[in-house]
């Protein structure tokens, strides 16, 4: 058993001994690899969270001294005399200087302060603005009012994000029309209406807090922005406009929610896994939120990971690759023997299947008397199955669509193939009767088996039944149709040539039984070769050709076949010669009458044919013939009516002039009818030979009128018109105008000043 093991694979034994340890090293390292890759992950994690919390935590400190400073500079200038001067008294416009400069300063002292507004309850006064001093219905800043009007949700060191209509505007080149502020209110009192009295209001420009947290953005990648307790968005984000509501993100309302003031967590942000890391600020209740896409947090260590799957993959192949050389190395001497064995086999194989069938085909071939003893040793040797006592019987293959076929395989394809079709033979056929398969022309495949009877074998059942399944198999493995034909039993070898010769010659009635049919010899004996062509059909086909109805031609055709496929194979060839002789007479003719040349050559026609499997192929190739016919018959005939038409053409501008001019004019000059004529030329010009020279006429008086000096009559006459109520009728049916309106606008559009124009020589 083991040295059967080893014989059977060499390399199967080295590869038993190493399996375990090949496939525990592999295991081990994608354990490794995955714990490593799960603890770097989470380191990543840690590292993005601490830097991106150290971002957070400088903008928050940057937000807290924004409000200390708001706070320390409102407390101060609440505390200024000349602000409490704007602040609770009504200043002179004289002294309104004074005060702007003060207010000026402070802005100044202050960059990060956008304007300074100082309200007095009926009275506002700003820092930048046009002027200095407001009501509040002349003041273009609204949006403060309902803010100082609502103390309830706005009170003292409170900051609102909002938008302020921009000074700059109109004034500096791409000044936008309106900014965002964070507008920090202070006031000390307020009265029982709960609207503000007095109060202090710094504009914190937008940009200032935008600079700070972009300045993260660009170190980290992440995105950064500022909300307040609700969700409202404080700050630009790439993703979303600012004074966004995103109350309703998820993210958003786990922020919220949360009791800690700050932390992190991984989450789907639209559409994207991402890591969100947050905090709050001490001032004004805000939150500051940090987006990370997780795959650019972990992108470092998938590359890692990817890279020791590279070096797993690289470890298996060397594997592999050492074990198959070493086992080489360790087995060769054995590997040899085998392969020596395996060759010499397949060498014994292959000679013993030809000498096998050059035997068979040199009986096949001999016409003596043959000894059954003789017999018996020779097929002993060569290992023949057929019992010479018993009876035969031929059934022999032949490929279907055979030009096809070596057109689509090479020789060595067809040989394999029609090896194929030997295989599928002998192992159908190989448990139930004795039997040996012998390659023949390219085409054949002949099967000799014994039989138990000499009964004909259409009344064989099972017989039929078993060809039946050899051509399911072959159309379904080898995608190869073959049409069956059998021979009649007999009981001695010595006779094979002469079975196989007439089985051969009823294998050529499949032209008449069609592809993947079965032939039986008893079945055409009953035909016969006393066939005699009807004359009469035969005129009809050659005169059907001649006249150009190749529709009738094609049926006179079909029912010569049908009438012929009655009979023997023989008289069905003698009527395709026939056939093909009345077809080379009537293109003779065809010929002849048209002036015309058909590419027809009888001998090449005639081998074309004899290559024909079966009737219908021959009759669709005769159509197509017919076919090639009518298009050279039509493309004469079309050439001929351009000959006629344009002469027809040429005769029209040529007498023009004449008043004779007229269909039989021009039928008796092109030597026709009329009628015919009249027919032809409307049929190719789908307009009457009178309304041609009609328009032509037309045409040419139009352009007299418009060209020349000649009176009406004098282009009447010209253009070969007769009668002058006539041709002023015509005249304006198809110009709308008579002949003397025409000449006159012509005059005044200049064309009349135009050289004359020589007419066409078509219309």
């Amino acid at each position: 058993m083991f040295k059967k093991f080893v014989l059977k694979n060499p390399f199967q034994l080295f590869l038993t001994i190493l399996l375990p340890f090949l496939v525990s090293t592999v295991l081990l390292l994608f354990v490794q690899s995955s714990l490593l890759s799960r603890n770097f992950e989470n380191f990543a994690l840690k590292q993005v969270y601490r830097e991106q919390l150290a971002d957070l935590q400088y903008t928050s400190r940057n937000v807290s001294a924004l409000e200390q400073t708001a706070r320390s500079v409102s407390t101060t200038a609440f505390f200024d005399d000349i602000i409490t001067d704007l602040l609770y008294t009504d200043i002179d416009s004289d002294d309104s200087m004074k005060y702007q400069i003060k207010l000026q300063s402070y802005k100044n002292i202050y960059p990060f302060l956008q304007s300074i507004y100082i309200y007095n309850g009926e009275q506002i006064y700003a820092v930048p603005r046009a002027q200095f001093i407001y009501d509040r219905t002349t003041f273009d800043d609204q949006g403060i009012f309902p803010i100082l009007d609502d103390i309830k949700n706005h009170p003292s060191h409170s900051i609102v994000l909002r938008k302020i209509p921009n000074i700059m505007s109109g004034i500096a080149t791409g000044a936008v029309k309106d900014m965002y502020v964070y507008s920090y209110l202070f006031f000390d009192s307020q009265v029982a209406s709960g609207k503000v009295n007095e109060a202090i209001i710094l504009n914190i420009s937008e940009e200032w807090l935008r600079q700070s947290i972009h300045s993260q953005n660009d170190a980290g990648g992440s995105r950064i922005f500022v909300t307040d307790s609700t969700g409202m968005l404080l700050s630009t984000d790439q993703a979303h406009p600012l004074l966004a509501n995103l109350s309703d993100k998820p993210y958003i309302q786990r922020i919220n929610a949360s009791k800690v003031q700050a932390g992190n967590f991984r989450m789907n942000v639209d559409g994207v896994d991402s890591f969100i890391t947050y905090t709050s600020t001490d001032a004004f209740d805000w939150n500051l939120v940090s987006i990370t896409p997780y795959h650019d947090i972990v992108k470092d260590v998938e590359r890692m990971k990817q890279k020791t799957y590279l070096f797993v993959v690289l470890f298996i192949v060397g594997s592999i690759l050492l074990t198959f050389y070493f086992s080489r190395r360790l087995v060769v001497p054995m590997s040899l023997v085998i392969q020596k064995y395996n060759q010499l086999e397949m060498e014994k194989r292959g000679e013993s299947y030809d000498r096998k069938q050059q035997f068979l085909r040199k009986i096949m071939h001999s016409k003596g008397p043959l000894s059954a003893d003789e017999l018996r040793r020779q097929f002993l040797k060569y290992d023949i199955s057929l019992d010479p006592s018993a009876a035969f019987l031929i059934v022999l293959f032949k490929i279907d669509h055979f030009s096809d076929f070596c057109e689509t395989y090479s020789r060595g394809d067809r040989s394999l193939l029609k090896f194929g079709i030997v295989n599928i033979v002998t192992e159908l056929m190989q448990q139930k009767a004795a039997h040996e398969c012998l390659e023949l022309e390219e085409d054949q495949v002949m099967l000799l088996l014994n039989v138990d009877s000499l009964d004909a074998p259409s009344e064989q059942l099972l017989l039929v039944e078993w060809m039946q399944q050899i051509q399911q198999h072959t159309k379904q493995f080898l995608r190869l149709a073959v049409s069956v034909t059998f021979s009649e039993p007999f009981e001695t070898l010595s006779q094979l040539n002469f079975h196989y010769l007439k089985t051969l010659d009823l294998s050529y009635y499949r032209l008449i039984y069609g592809h993947e049919s079965m032939i039986f010899s008893e079945f055409i004996t009953v035909r016969t070769e006393d066939f005699k062509s009807s004359q009469e059909k035969d005129d009809e086909l050659k005169e059907a050709l001649i006249r150009g109805h190749f529709q009738e031609a094609k049926d006179a055709l079909s029912a010569m076949l049908k009438d012929a496929s009655a009979y023997s194979y023989s008289a069905l060839s003698s009527m395709f010669i026939r056939i093909l002789l009345l077809i080379r007479h009537a293109i003779e003719v065809l010929e002849t009458n048209h002036a015309m040349k058909v590419d027809f050559h009888f001998n090449a026609y005639l081998m074309k044919l004899q290559k024909m499997e079966t009737i219908e192929q021959i009759m669709a190739d005769f159509s197509a013939l017919f076919d090639r016919l009518a298009q050279e018959l039509e493309a004469k005939k079309d050439n001929k009516y351009l000959k006629l038409l344009d002469m027809v053409n040429h005769i029209v501008h040529r007498e023009l002039a004449n008043p004779a001019l007229s269909l039989d004019y021009i039928a008796d000059e092109v030597d026709l009818s009329p009628p015919y004529l009249g027919k032809l030329f409307k049929k190719h010009r789908l307009v009457s030979v009178s309304d041609f020279i009609n328009n032509v006429r037309l045409a040419y008086a139009s352009q007299l009128v418009a060209t020349s000096t000649d009176t009406i009559t004098d282009v009447m006459e010209k253009s070969g018109f007769s009668s002058r109520s006539h041709f002023f009728t015509q005249f304006k049916k198809v110009y709308g105008l008579t002949p003397s309106q025409y000449r006159m606008n012509a005059k005044q559009s200049g064309y009349s000043d135009k050289p004359n124009i020589d007419f066409p020589e078509s219309f």
